[in-house]
């Protein structure tokens, strides 16, 4: 049983199970970009094979049911064309979609960072307003340390009921969510133009949307219960405007607690396929490639 500490009193509850993903590594070596172009080349392999099967099925079935077909010239032209329809679209498509990586891959790869930079800057923030671990910047082995830290949700619940048995500390993380809040509203606000109509990264771009909602859900519900003593009279209106100050009397710690345990992992792991994925539309070596070729010109 977990203790849940709450102002005023204690309950208990079990301590709720979540599967655990392979720990992640925040910082891993720069993958090559040819690694989308391999990604690339099996989905095109997928589709020639796949309509080569059609083909073939559509040949097979004329030694089947030849006489179907003979039979029913109109039809058998209709499949005819559907099968030639599907598998052009097919072709084109991915023709398409490859052209667009490699002529957009370094906007793509900017935008990718900068949700990095907004997923890395609300875990580091949050677990040290834990005060479970330090993360200090320029340093790989610092950030795959915190990185552990921040997966590990027996240790971050525990923090989190400590923290929110204090007064002060949750006046702290109060304001402090409400900066994640906007910064992170501001970074998608930017950049969602640019990823939001690529397939490849618009489910990524939805998750980060999704931390941004916990966490402006969050600070809202916080900002109704506690208000800060330096809030002005916008700062109230806003909170009182919010959709998550509808249900913020029936949220209670319990709700706080997880929040903030499940924002910390899910900032983490994003921090994490954001940068791989960065990676993988252009390489660090490239840069530096480039850097070389623009001072010999």
């Amino acid at each position: 049983m977990t203790t849940v500490r709450r102002r005023g009193h204690h309950t208990a509850r079990p301590a709720a199970h979540v599967r655990r993903p392979p720990i992640a590594t925040v910082v891993s070596r720069a993958m090559a970009s040819a690694r989308t172009e391999r990604r690339g080349e099996r989905r095109a392999a997928v589709v020639g094979g796949a309509g080569v099967a059609l083909i073939a099925a559509a040949i097979a079935s004329d030694f089947v049911i030849g006489s179907f077909w003979a039979k029913h010239a109109m039809l058998t032209s209709v499949v005819a064309s559907l099968l030639i329809v599907v598998i052009s679209v097919a072709v084109i498509n991915e023709l398409i979609e490859r052209r667009d990586r490699q002529r957009w891959s370094l906007l793509a790869q900017s935008a990718l960072f900068a949700l990095v930079q907004s997923a890395r800057l609300t875990w580091t923030t949050l677990v040290e307003v834990l005060r479970v671990t330090e993360v200090h910047s320029g340093a790989v082995e610092s950030l795959l340390e915190g990185a552990l830290v921040a997966l590990d949700q027996e240790r971050i619940s525990a923090a989190t009921h400590e923290l929110l048995a204090d007064d002060e500390r949750r006046q702290l993380l109060q304001r402090v969510v409400e900066r994640l809040s906007n910064h992170t509203s501001e970074v998608i606000a930017n950049w969602a133009t640019v990823l939001v109509g690529a397939a490849p990264y618009a489910s990524l771009l939805d998750r980060h949307v999704e931390l941004q909602g916990r966490l402006g859900w969050l600070s809202s519900v916080l900002a109704h219960r506690e208000p800060s003593p330096d809030s002005g009279m916008v700062s109230r209106r806003m909170t009182l405007s919010s959709v998550a100050a509808e249900q913020a009397d029936q949220l209670d710690d319990d709700w706080v607690h997880d929040m903030v345990v499940s924002i910390t992992a899910l900032a983490t792991r994003l921090d994490h396929d954001s940068r791989e994925l960065a990676f993988s539309l252009v390489s660090a070596d490239w840069w530096i490639e480039r850097t070389r070729a623009l001072l010999d010109n």
